[in-house]
């Protein structure tokens, strides 16, 4: 429920506009260094965490991570610690 929760908070302030500081993607996941995290790179960084979890990251549902959603969910500590 708490991972629910989490990804409704993400997609509540994005879509009400919230302002997200740009940055840059860390390079140790970001292996292609596209700017965006792939499902196969964040299994890569993160082998321990359940699919259903990057699931719950992609809260745009566009495929792919990016940086606010990771940053969110790093610190919503839902990739573990």
């Amino acid at each position: 429920m708490t991972k629910t929760i989490t990804a409704v908070s993400l997609a509540t302030f994005v879509a009400m506009g919230v302002p997200v500081i740009a940055q840059e993607t860390d390079a140790a996941i970001d292996t292609n260094v596209d700017g965006i995290y792939s499902q196969s790179e964040l299994q890569t960084a993160y082998p321990d965490v359940p699919e259903d979890v990057f699931t719950s990251i992609d809260t745009n549902e566009d495929g792919i991570v990016d940086v606010a959603e990771l940053t969110f969910a790093q610190n919503a500590g839902l990739l573990g610690s």
